[in-house]
């Protein structure tokens, strides 16, 4: 009798036990929704707010960042934020992008062409995936390139051309010695945020 009251009692402290480590492993995985959340949110506001500056900049012809992806700090409800404005004719597209602008990148720019083109055999014409970063893990690189290159790449340039006056310091220097250059600008650009700190990443 004493033996299987030991034993229930172990049970149940065993029960109470899991259900404390269960309800803590809910708690953090609730903790983290709420801060993606939040973070997105923040993200949102500040791209808001970065378009109402931009467009008053260009307006009045002055004011305007610089397009070439240089990084500037934004604080934001106590927070600081790494953003960059990218013209993107001064980026690599994954898709247009021939050997010679591939190349530019910091990997081996050939690998990265046959790696395109054996992917792009299973899609249908004209699909790209959902982001830059999508399409560099599908081209099968680690999450340590794939931060490298984001940066330097583009999916929705109009040519596979660049234009080393807007391009990133990384590329500006090699680009410059192509022969077949495109000089367009102005076309589009894109806008990246990312969170500074503990929880540092990319949006």
């Amino acid at each position: 009798m004493l033996l299987a009251t030991l034993l229930g009692v172990m049970l149940v402290a065993a029960s109470a036990v899991g259900l404390q480590l269960r309800g803590a492993s809910n708690a953090k995985v609730l903790a983290a929704l709420e801060r993606r959340h939040v973070t997105a949110l923040d993200t949102a506001s500040i791209r808001e707010l970065l378009r109402a500056r931009l467009s008053a900049a260009e307006a009045r012809a002055d004011g305007l960042p610089p397009r070439d992806g240089s990084p500037v700090t934004l604080a934001y409800r106590g927070v600081e934020w790494e953003v960059r404005l990218n013209d993107i004719d001064g980026l690599v597209d994954l898709y247009l992008a021939p050997p010679e602008v591939l190349a530019l990148l910091p990997i081996d720019g050939a690998e990265l062409y046959r790696r395109r083109e054996a992917m792009q055999t299973s899609l249908p014409p004209g699909t790209r995936y959902a982001s830059e970063r999508q399409t560099l893990a599908r081209l099968g690189y680690d999450a340590a390139t794939r931060a490298e290159l984001y940066p330097l790449v583009t999916q929705v340039a109009r040519t596979g051309g660049i234009n080393p006056d807007i391009a990133p310091d990384a590329l500006r220097e090699k680009a410059l010695r192509l022969q077949a250059l495109d000089r367009a600008a102005g076309q589009a650009a894109e806008l990246r945020i990312r969170r500074l700190g503990p929880e540092d990443r990319p949006l």
